[in-house]
């Protein structure tokens, strides 16, 4: 007997590079509704995305500026962009990309080419966020070239 939902329960791809990228709410927690976007990182230029980790302060409570990490993730999503504009994540709930509620695993993709500046977090609600807390993402990711290699051969 065929049981699809066995097809989710798969191994988890391992992770090959990983780069953690912080977004700070600024000196006044943004209204609800705005977006904040990423800023340019150049080791995440030209990358394909395979999987993202948002982290609270219950996983990681200081930043790598020494800023406190936000308590809440219930009130964020997350829209990452590709390459062609196309929206391949769009307004996914940060709290279902922390490991912590996925029993310690991350989401993963299939993998697509993420154009990080044009990505963006938005804030749905400010309960629970402070001035000056940051948001933390970890991005699973191969470069261009691993890419090439690893997803050619799938496309035949």
């Amino acid at each position: 007997m065929w049981r699809p939902f066995l097809l989710i329960h798969k191994k988890m791809k391992p992770i090959k590079n990983s780069y953690l990228i912080e977004v700070n709410l600024g000196s006044t927690v943004p209204g609800a509704g705005a977006n904040l976007t990423f800023q340019d990182y150049p080791q995440l230029r030209n990358i394909y995305v395979t999987g993202v980790e948002v982290l609270d302060a219950s996983t990681c409570a200081v930043s790598p500026s020494g800023r406190a990490v936000v308590t809440v993730l219930s009130g964020i999503t997350l829209t990452l962009i590709d390459k062609f504009n196309q929206e391949q994540l769009k307004q996914y709930p940060a709290v279902d990309l922390n490991p912590e509620v996925r029993s310690g695993f991350y989401r993963d993709f299939v993998p697509f080419p993420l154009q990080l500046t044009k990505s963006f977090i938005t804030i749905l609600s400010t309960t629970s966020l402070s001035a000056n807390q940051s948001i933390l993402l970890n991005i699973f990711y191969v470069t261009e070239a691993e890419a090439q290699k690893t997803l050619r051969p799938r496309l035949k």
